[in-house]
C-alpha cells in the first residue's frame, strides 16, 4: 500500500496507527492499540447510543443524534460541527468511498467467514 510523506506538524492516521476509535453513547473514545488505555475521549454536542465513525488520513468523522461532528483523529479535538438543522435526529449513517487494498480486505474476510461458517455433514 502506498503511504504519502506527513509533513511536518500534520497528523494522519498513517502517523497514528496507534490508536483505535470507539463511538458510543454519544462520545468518542481513542485507545491504545497496544494496552487499551485512553488517549483522549471527546463528548459529542449531541448525544445518542448508536455512534458510526468514518477515518480518513486526517479526520475522524463521527455522526450522534442526526448531527456530524469532525475530530482530530490524534487530540479529539473538534475540529467542525454540522447539526444539519431541519433534516431531524436519530440514527443516521455514512458512506465512504474505500481504497481498492481495504475493500479487496474485506471481501476476503468475508468470503474467509462465509466458507468457515458453511457446515458439511456426512
Amino acid at each position: 500500500m502506498l503511504r504519502r510523506e506527513v509533513a511536518p506538524g500534520e497528523h494522519t492516521m498513517a502517523a497514528r496507527p496507534d490508536l483505535l476509535f470507539v463511538g458510543i453513547r454519544g462520545r468518542v473514545v481513542a485507545l491504545e492499540r497496544s494496552t487499551g488505555d485512553i488517549v483522549w475521549t471527546t463528548v459529542l454536542v449531541s448525544g445518542s447510543t448508536l455512534v458510526p465513525l468514518v477515518v480518513d488520513d486526517r479526520h475522524l468523522f463521527a455522526i450522534s443524534g442526526g448531527e456530524v461532528t469532525c475530530l482530530d483523529p490524534s487530540t479529539g479535538e473538534v475540529l467542525w460541527h454540522n447539526g444539519l438543522k431541519g433534516y431531524g435526529t436519530g440514527y443516521a449513517t455514512f458512506a465512504q468511498d474505500l481504497p481498492p487494498v481495504v475493500s479487496a480486505a474485506a471481501a476476503a474476510q468475508q468470503a474467509a467467514a462465509a466458507a468457515a461458517s458453511t457446515t458439511t455433514f456426512s
